[in-house]
């Protein structure tokens, strides 16, 4: 190696170190790069001895490098020479040989230190990819990935169950073979051009209709260019039930609310204008309008039932009860309407009742309800029979009738806030659909529980089960 291959050397490794070095310092200002910064520095390090060696090597010209190093360093800078992990110790003792030993002592530690956090990033890389599978497995929300050709490159559980595909199947198809085919050509034209887009379809099933809400978003790379769209695709069922449960509600309101009103109206207009009115039917028009008013009251605390319901914040308010008089409470507001309906309507209390603590007036009103659901849907001369039976530290109010019965598929709904049954029969019947899911309220804040059986045609019994001894629930 003579002197001026030295200096080239010397001159290329001199710049290559100052580059590494100012890049290094670049990178320790730049957020989350400081590890790349010290890799940077590590080589700029080994770059140092390799300038620090030729330097000697050049003041020191006279003495000659052995065949060995020279060899390796000749195949070092050729520009074929690919494989830089090669470098061989050398076992001369002249201080040449000890000073390329240690440049590739240190060549060996950077290059074994890198393929260390190769496989780190590798294993975290595989890591945190198990992860984000696993949570978005977990979502009950279905979630699909497509390229920009709209290829299947990723789905979820739940994106699999909602549309009752396989995934193999999914991941070799496009996003249009699985979009339902009612979509509109506005929709699709959206689609097409890959803006954001949201919209609904449904489905029919053998259990009824099954709605869907699809929305799609862009997927961006690193420089928030867009590589793909992200789908997901909820099931809105439910929530287009209760749609549709309070649009009836709000007209059965309507209803139940102008119904006595005019009746009032109508009738104290009477009472005002008319001056040949007998005292009997004078009376029956007082009577009349009471009964509206007390139907409007009713109407009334019953929202506001509800209204704490949906807040949260219905309480009930426990004490001592004596159970016969609860009873002949209850017995008092429900008689009436069974001889309008002409019911025979049978009780069945034990000789000696217990006392109970609870919420009386929340009781009280949770009896009335089921026993007013059994005379509504029960043809005149039916019969309604109210149990109170106490066993196993427990007392159950037990209201059966020979109604109308409910069918086997609306058992589950029937304490669902505004449900009503799709029976002709129970539309024909003013009603709020909120009677059960206020006693079922009530027998919950009482750590209760309501138990129902039917059979359509044949008649129901509503069970309302209390612990005796009760930890009131805050």
């Amino acid at each position: 190696m003579n002197d001026q291959s030295i200096a080239h050397y010397l001159r290329a490794i001199g710049l290559l170190t100052l580059l590494l070095s100012g890049t290094a310092v670049v990178l320790f200002f730049v957020e989350s790069h400081e590890f790349w910064a010290i890799r940077l520095l590590v080589a700029a390090a080994i770059c140092s001895l390799f300038l620090g060696f030729l330097t000697v090597v050049k003041k020191q010209n006279s003495a000659s490098l052995p065949v060995e190093i020279l060899n390796q360093l000749e195949s070092y800078s050729s520009p074929e020479f690919q494989d830089k992990s090669t470098l061989n110790l050398v076992h001369w003792q002249d201080p040449h040989s000890q000073g390329w030993n240690t440049i590739v002592e240190e060549i060996r530690t950077f290059q074994a230190l890198t393929a260390l956090e190769a496989r780190i990033d590798e294993k975290l890389s595989d890591h945190q990819s198990s992860d984000d599978t696993a949570v978005l497995d977990s979502l009950a929300e279905g979630v699909g990935v497509t390229d920009l050709n709209g290829h299947f490159t990723f789905v979820n559980s739940a994106f699999k169950a909602i549309l009752n595909t396989e995934d193999t199947k999914l991941l070799n198809s496009s996003i249009l073979d699985v979009l339902p085919s009612e979509i509109s050509p506005k929709i699709l034209d959206a689609i097409a051009r890959s803006i954001p887009v949201t919209f609904e379809s449904h489905t029919r099933t053998d259990e009824g209709t099954v709605f869907f809400r699809w929305s799609r978003r862009p997927r961006l790379d690193q420089h928030c260019e867009p590589n793909g769209h992200v789908w997901l695709i909820r099931d809105i069922t439910q929530q287009k039930l209760a749609e549709k449960m309070r649009e009836e509600f709000v007209s059965m309101a309507t209803h139940e609310l102008r119904t006595p009103l005019a009746n009032i109206n109508a009738y104290a207009e009477t009472l005002t204008m008319a001056d040949d009115i007998d005292i009997e039917q004078q009376k029956e028009f007082y009577n009349i309008i009471q009964s509206e008013a007390t139907r409007l009251a009713r109407f009334v605390d019953e929202l506001l039932d509800i209204s704490r319901m949906e807040a949260g914040s219905m309480s009930i308010n426990c004490r001592i009860t004596e159970l016969d008089r609860l009873l002949k409470e209850i017995c008092d507001k429900i008689q009436p309407e069974m001889n309008r309906k002409e019911l025979d309507f049978s009780i069945e209390i034990p000789p000696k009742l217990p006392q109970i603590e609870v919420d009386k007036d929340a009781i009280v009103a949770a009896l009335v309800n089921l026993l007013g659901n059994a005379v509504k849907y029960t043809p005149e001369g039916g019969n309604v029979c109210f149990t109170v039976l106490v066993e196993d530290n427990e007392i159950q109010f037990k209201v059966q009738d020979s109604g109308i019965g409910i069918a086997e598929e609306e058992l589950p709904h029937v304490f669902e806030k505004f449900f009503r049954s799709d029976d002709g029969r129970v539309r024909g019947v003013n009603g709020s659909g909120l009677g059960l899911a206020f006693s079922h309220e009530v027998a919950r804040l009482h750590q209760g529980r309501i138990d129902v059986s039917s059979e359509l045609n044949q008649g129901s019994t509503f069970s309302l089960v209390l612990p005796l001894k009760i930890g009131v629930e805050a």
